[in-house]
């Protein structure tokens, strides 16, 4: 703004630091930040150290299946490397899928969560790191009802279907457990299934749909085929499903490959694979 007092001439701006920390220039405030630290110097060596340490947290921490928060790795292993996390989490990546067979996916961009995927898939048809368990193939059928009934199923479907194979709510099972705190809880915070209530519904009634680490873990052409082979039909009998399928996996194709260039392209940049894995300690029998 052009201040001018009553000669003409145009009166200086001044500048003043409030004692709380702000800035203040004429009338206005504007705050400064501070008290936060410089990042330390770009250490590779220090770098590949954090991303060994989340390489054994990861793998500890996916026991659960639930998935893992960007904000607590900052928190429990890169502490004040956080400027570099893009870089140590790449280092650990990499690590992860030369040593033990297994990527990690970034499931949810907008809270940050992570899983393990293996590379190598269960006789159920899920990709998940947790060895083949009955619970797995219970997944698949409540997965496939879900895709099969358009996407969605309602609770009464869901338990109808699991009545036919003796399982009841509130009774507990040998190798299930309460199965439908599993169904309901368990599977929810692994994000293998989402379960939510339907609007305006009274009395309330719920629906189930697929998580987000389904999507990554299996697809719906897999499922497809294992209600086909349980129903004993051939894909294409379900046209409408089939051709979801299909284009569900051209999709999942192509990025795929998309990823994959962005990060070769990154990795090459910042030097990663450069190194003997076991240089800094990172061997799978150590």
């Amino acid at each position: 703004m052009d201040r001018r007092n009553d000669y003409g001439y145009r009166m200086p701006t001044f500048q003043s630091k409030h004692p709380n920390g702000e800035e203040r220039t004429g009338s206005n405030y504007r705050r400064i930040p501070w008290g936060r630290r410089p990042p330390p110097p770009r250490d590779v060596a220090i770098l590949q150290e954090r991303a060994n340490k989340l390489v054994k947290y990861l793998l500890v921490k996916d026991q659960t299946k639930i998935p893992i928060k960007r904000s607590d790795m900052l928190k429990d292993v890169i502490q004040e490397y956080d400027e570099y996390f893009p870089e140590i989490i790449e280092r650990a990546s990499y690590a992860l899928e030369k040593m033990f067979r297994v990527n990690l996916k970034e499931i949810d961009k907008q809270s940050s969560l992570y899983i393990l995927i293996s590379t190598q898939e269960s006789s159920a048809g899920i990709l998940g790191t947790t060895k083949d368990t009955p619970k797995l193939g219970l997944l698949m059928v409540i997965l496939s009802v879900i895709f099969m009934n358009g996407n969605k199923a309602s609770e009464a479907v869901i338990w109808e279907v699991l009545r036919k194979l003796g399982l009841r709510p509130g009774v507990r099972h040998s190798l299930f457990g309460e199965v439908r705190k599993l169904i309901t809880d368990e599977f929810v915070k692994q994000k293998y299934l989402e379960y939510k209530r339907v609007p305006n519904s009274r009395p309330p009634e719920y629906e189930f749909f697929w998580g987000l680490r389904s999507y990554h873990e299996t697809s719906k052409m897999k499922v497809l085929k294992f209600a086909c082979k349980v129903q004993k039909k051939d894909p294409k009998d379900w046209a409408a499903q089939y051709r979801e399928a299909v284009e569900m996996d051209v999709q999942a194709a192509a990025v795929a490959v998309a990823e994959a260039e962005a990060r070769a392209e990154a990795r090459a940049q910042m030097g990663i694979g450069e190194e003997p894995m076991c240089s800094f300690g990172i061997c799978p029998h150590s």
